[in-house]
This record gives structure tokens, sequence and C-alpha cells, in this order.
């Protein structure tokens, strides 16, 4: 049981030789040492402040400053209306991001522009992949410093997208589509892997991107990912305009920063 690991785990900091130190610092050590000695995983639910204090010599503000301070140094998240977790320590949000680029080894900022979100039937390819034939698909355009843009297609299952379908464009204005996934539903893509080749592009490509009629192909850019176990999670098409700078790879998250 959680609490009961917590519990274990924040009575050594309680007792009289670390009196020095400040009751929510104590709380926050504890859990920090928890989590690196594995004694705490990420997805683990912590008990409610009201639990945590009914057991802990700590007040509810103690605990409250305690937790702000582990949220701040992003060892747990903590979710409006869900509680909180303990977060993977190895996973940066920013770093699971497929599509990025570098101007002498500084990642430069994206703008991500929501087009909208629909229920699809899929491709042969994809339904194999999702092992279905229907998904949601989120539609944006992607841009970077000054660069052409770029048209993307975000699949995901459509049981993953319940909490999506009724959103406006704007709402995908920015958002991090694999950090929500996470954070909302535990559902974490670690694993990436990509192929690349010149094709035309797509109706929609066309329509969204405004390309003059002789411009006919440009490079198609396929990201599938997957969970830690190796189950598919999500499949993006990236269609770029010729002319666009070079695109840095990265197959694994947390191995660098970068869509």
């Amino acid at each position: 049981m959680t609490l009961d690991k917590i519990v274990n785990a924040c009575l050594p900091h309680f007792e009289n030789e670390h009196l020095g130190v400040p009751k929510y610092a104590r709380f926050y050590n504890a859990i920090k040492e928890a989590v690196h000695a594995g004694h705490l995983m990420p997805g683990d639910k912590l008990p409610s402040e009201q639990e945590l204090s009914a057991r802990l010599p700590a007040s509810l503000g103690t605990l409250q400053k305690a937790l702000k301070a582990l949220s701040d140094d992003g060892i747990v998240i903590r979710e409006h209306g869900r509680g909180t977790f303990i977060r993977d320590q190895e996973i940066k949000f920013e770093d699971i991001r497929v599509f990025r680029f570098l101007d002498n080894g500084r990642p430069l900022p994206l703008t991500l522009q929501g087009l909208g979100i629909q229920a699809v039937e899929l491709s042969p390819e994809l339904a194999t992949f999702f092992g279905r034939d229907r998904a949601a698909v989120i539609q944006r355009l992607v841009q970077v410093e000054g660069e052409p843009w770029t048209f993307n297609e975000f699949f995901l299952p459509l049981e993953y997208a319940h909490d999506l379908m009724d959103k406006p464009a704007s709402d995908f204005d920015g958002l991090s589509l694999h950090e929500h996934l996470f954070q909302t539903q535990r559902i974490l893509t670690s694993h990436f892997v990509h192929r690349l080749g010149v094709a035309p592009f797509s109706a929609d490509a066309r329509r969204f991107l405004g390309l003059a009629d002789d411009v006919s192909h440009g490079m198609q850019w396929r990201v599938h990912g997957y969970s830690r176990d190796g189950k598919p999670t999500t499949f993006q098409r990236f269609e770029v305009q010729p002319g666009h700078r070079d695109i840095e790879l990265s197959t694994q998250a947390g191995q660098g920063r970068g869509t």
C-alpha cells in the first residue's frame, strides 16, 4: 500500500537527529530518496494530504508546501481532480518531441497550430499497426523560426482520445499530446521508429499549406510511437515542404530536447 510505504520512508526523517531540518524539507527529502531508491515507482499515486497528515507528525500546510516543492522539481505530478503521482524521472516531456531543430546546439522553439480532430477509417497499414480499423486523428501545422510550415497528422486510438473529441481546434495550439496522454491516462510513449521518404503531398496538406500547383512532392516523415512494453500508442505523419532546414531525429525519449 502506497500510504504505508510513504509513512515508513518518512518517519525516520522526523526523528530527533533531523530536528534542524524544516518539516516540509524532511517530507520532501524522504519522498525524493524513496523515488531514487525505487521504493516509489513512476505512476504511483500518493495518498491525500489528509491521509498523510493523520499518519505523520506534519500539518496539512507543511505537506502542501512539500508537495508543491516536489511538483516544482518534477518529482511528482499534481493533477486537478485526480491526485498526485510520482513522475518518471527518466522522461522529460520536452524530450519526447520527435520533430526538432537545433541552431549551433540550441533547440529552436516550435509553433503548433491546431486544425481539428476527427474519427477516421484507417489505411490497411495503420489498421495493422493499431490493431483496429478506426482511430482519432488530430491535424496541426508546425513551424520553426521562419521556416515553411509543415503539415502534421497525429493518430491515436479512439479510447485514448475520448476527452479530446469535442475540443475546438484552438485547444490543440501548442499542446504536447504525448504529455497530455501521460498526465490524463498514464500512457507513456517512450520509443519511436522513423521512416522518411519523398511522396506526393496529400490533399489536406496542399490545402492547409497553400502549396503552388508546381509543388507536387515533399518529404514525408512517418513516426510510429510505442510504449516501453512495445505496445503501439501513436502514429504521426509530417509532410515537409522543399527547402526546409535539416531535421534532427531522436528515436528514444530522454535522449535530447525537441514535437
